[in-house]
């Protein structure tokens, strides 16, 4: 709409308004090298701009800028995880630096970008938590510029061993080259230890203060492709282009002088000694083309002698996929291709830890995962994208699945253990139940409000993951249905076989999962209570609190039954690492929890009782006219209908103390009226329980105790009413031939005196 108004795209955003003639920089404040732009066709102001940073919106012809940061686009290289408990995640971000953050923020907002730190600037490459060590992180940025970060104060070192670069000379003249992601890595037993790849490998025993080259140059080193980059009119020398360069390090996990190292330009090199000696085992694979890289190399976490290689030939116009197993060092190869798309180069194949043969495939538009050691393959899908992955890592602990994509950002797979232990015998039994990992109580707390406009990825569910396999789905009954119910019925039992909750079950065809959230059962519900509009009737908020206490650390039974087969897992519970807890503390809480929680039940059973009572007698009058075939109730029943008035007062005078009939159920309602005993009771059970692993303070044991005696003298009441007015009632509405009521026997109060198992028990 306006041929006059041009902008222009580079490493800046430019605008011309007078058809290119003159043009001033308008993208000041944007990250550089810009790639896309979208214009509004009805309005040239409003644009829409991509560039390394991500995407910018402008209403005003890029006077004014707004970052969308809510959008998970990142181009991840690579992906680490430390040994903190939640584990952190790390990765380097193509020109938009390296990054660590929660794998699960302990927040109920989720994992935010707040929760997010940088530790190296430039283009993020390669970020590695030290094991053993998480509070030092080595990462680099482009061409070798590594540093080591002591999060506990933030210091940092750069620790680059050669400080001449393609910018002075050109790559054939450089003593050492280093790609654009230079690789690093990590001793398992030595934070000090630590690895990086230039064209040969580097070693240093002292955090990177001193290095010593521990190879030859590993690479072809082809002086043809090491010229500076760029052409007639200017030069590139960024350093993303410089070849012969180490693209991979991986150390053997069973035998730490065993190091695996890829190239970028296809050669494989293994020592068997640290370092000493080195072989090509490249010539090895049989079927391999030539100028592959090999952006990462996988040195089998179960055998010293096994490893696993991914490569991509893109470059040369070959998208084909190139995967191969060694079982001997590299002497021989197999292919394990076969069944993969013709039509994606692999990017990273990895073995799981956690069992031998495992395999998972990361290709330039998805994951496949392999049961029998690379025999087969199967697409991982489900919701995950259509994108490149980079980087996989497996958290051998929590079986957690990491990846790093280039586009989609980062993902994790929550415990893969069905993956992991499903076979095609398990799709004929038709019904499995797979191992539950060990799980914590973690306390969460908010350091911010909720935000509608910022992104906040889901963190991990609450407690122990229950799993399980179907082979066809399991329909809901219509008693299910009534109880909100659904089909999988599963049981969860301390050491000594008491039952500590019952929950339900998807029951979909494939793969289900369920979450037990560690507590005991709650207290039962008040079923003449309807929650408001649009909130479930499990619904749980501050004036509404359905969980019973936490269960001590232990070991607990998980029993699943799906159509009437029934089998069984444990599950590990363990205390919240991060908090000192006293476990005998922890145990008087948990008792006086269960205690509040079968006093409370005793209540809401007698309120149940009460309202359908009452319900009964406001039916009556219809029930004894429709008896009598008339309008009018036949003059025979008037006695019983004055009985019934009186028994509807009664019922009201021992109801009110109880429970406020006249309060919505929600939070705002409550504020207008004084709480009656329900709502005290239930507030002291919920303070108890709530704080993490302590036993009852002095102000509430004081409570507990006026509660337990008021309680017992509703109770009485309740039972007194039963017991004369109603049985009165029903006597007098037997002589005259009416309907009588159901009340039910007596209420009575069963404490949770038993023992509280866990913690040794």
């Amino acid at each position: 709409r306006d041929e006059s108004k041009v902008y222009f795209l580079s490493y800046d955003v430019l605008l011309s308004d007078d058809g290119g003639k003159t043009a001033r920089v308008i993208g000041r404040g944007v990250h550089p090298d810009n790639h896309t732009m979208w214009i509004d066709p009805q309005n040239s102001d409003r644009i829409i701009l991509g560039n390394d940073g991500g995407v910018y919106v402008s209403a005003d012809a890029g006077a004014s800028w707004r970052f969308l940061d809510n959008l998970p686009i990142e181009q991840f290289y690579m992906v680490a995880a430390d040994d903190e408990a939640p584990y952190n995640l790390c990765g380097g971000l193509q020109d938009n630096n390296g990054w660590c953050g929660p794998s699960n923020s302990l927040s109920p907002t989720g994992v935010t970008n707040d929760d997010w730190y940088t530790v190296v600037g430039g283009d993020g490459e390669y970020v590695v938590p030290a094991p053993g060590a998480s509070h030092i992180i080595y990462a680099d940025s482009q061409n070798g510029s590594i540093r080591r970060l002591d999060k506990r104060n933030g210091a940092t070192k750069s620790l680059r061993p050669y400080l001449q670069g393609v910018e002075a000379l050109k790559p054939a003249d450089l003593k050492y080259r280093f790609n654009w992601t230079s690789p690093i890595a990590v001793s398992g037993t030595n934070p000090d230890e630590i690895y990086l790849g230039g064209n040969v490998l580097f070693k240093s025993t002292d955090g990177g203060a001193h290095w010593t080259p521990i190879s030859p140059d590993l690479t072809r080193n082809d002086k043809s492709k090491q010229e500076s980059s760029g052409g007639a009119v200017e030069l590139d020398l960024s350093g993303a282009e410089t070849f012969d360069t180490i693209l991979s390090i991986c150390i053997s996990p069973v035998d730490p002088k065993v190091i695996w190292v890829g190239t970028d330009d296809g050669n494989v090199q293994v020592t068997r000694d640290g370092g000493a000696h080195w072989t090509n085992v490249a010539t090895n694979v049989k079927g391999l083309p030539q100028w592959g890289r090999l952006q990462q190399i996988e040195a089998s976490p179960s055998s010293a002698d096994t490893a696993y290689a991914a490569f991509d030939f893109h470059e040369v116009d070959n998208d084909k996929p190139y995967v191969f197993k060694t079982h001997d060092f590299g002497q021989t190869w197999t292919s394990i291709s076969q069944g993969l798309p013709e039509d994606q180069p692999a990017k990273v194949v990895r073995e799981d830890p956690n069992r031998k043969g495992f395999l998972m495939l990361g290709t330039e538009t998805g994951l496949f995962y392999s049961a029998n050691d690379g025999a087969s393959w199967t697409p991982l899908r489900s919701n995950f994208p259509v994108v490149p992955v980079y980087d996989i890592k497996f958290v051998r602990k929590s079986h957690d699945l990491l990846v790093a994509t280039h586009g989609r950002g980062l993902f994790v797979l929550d415990n893969i253990t069905p993956l992991e232990e499903f076979n095609p015998q398990v799709d004929a039994a038709g019904f499995q139940l797979f191992s539950a990992p060990p799980t914590n109580h973690w306390q969460t707390w908010g350091r911010r409000g909720f935000s509608m406009g910022g992104y906040s990825a889901p963190n991990p569910p609450r407690g122990a993951t229950i799993a399980y396999y179907l082979s066809s789905e399991i329909k809901q009954a219509p008693e299910q249905r009534r109880a909100r119910q659904m089909p999988v019925k599963i049981v969860i039992t301390d050491e000594q076989g008491q039952t500590i909750r019952t929950i339900y079950g998807p029951a979909q065809k494939g793969f289900n999962r369920a979450v037990w959230d560690l507590r005991y059962e709650g207290p039962k519900r008040l079923n003449f209570n309807n929650p408001p509009q649009g909130e479930s009737a499990d619904a749980e908020s501050g004036f509404n609190f359905s969980g019973g206490p936490l269960v001590l650390p232990g070991t607990y039974k998980v029993s699943v039954t799906a159509n009437g087969k029934t089998e069984t897992q444990v599950v590990q519970v363990g205390l919240d690492p991060r908090i000192p807890v006293d476990l005998a503390a922890f145990r008087a809480q948990v008792q006086a929890g269960l205690e509040l929680r079968d006093e409370l039940n005793a209540l809401t059973e007698a309120l149940n009782r009460i309202n359908s009572l009452k319900r009964q007698v406001a039916e009556l009058p219809g029930i004894l006219g429709a008896e009598g075939q008339g309008a009018e109730v036949p003059a025979s029943y008037r006695p019983v209908l004055e009985q019934a008035r009186a028994l509807s007062r009664k019922l009201e005078q021992v109801e009110a103390p109880l429970y406020n009939n006249e309060v919505q159920p929600g939070a705002s309602d409550r504020l207008h009226f004084l709480a009656r005993f329900h709502d005290r009771l239930q507030g002291i059970m919920r303070g108890v329980i709530s704080d993490y692993g302590q036993a009852p303070s002095d102000p509430q044991r004081e409570g507990i105790a006026e509660v337990r005696k008021e309680l017992e003298g509703h109770l009485e009441a309740i039972n007194q009413l039963l017991n004369t007015d109603v049985a009165a009632f029903n006597r007098l509405a037997l002589e005259h031939g009416a309907s009588t009521l159901f009340a039910g026997p007596p209420i009575t109060l069963n404490p949770a005196n038993r023992a509280v198992a866990g913690a040794g028990n």
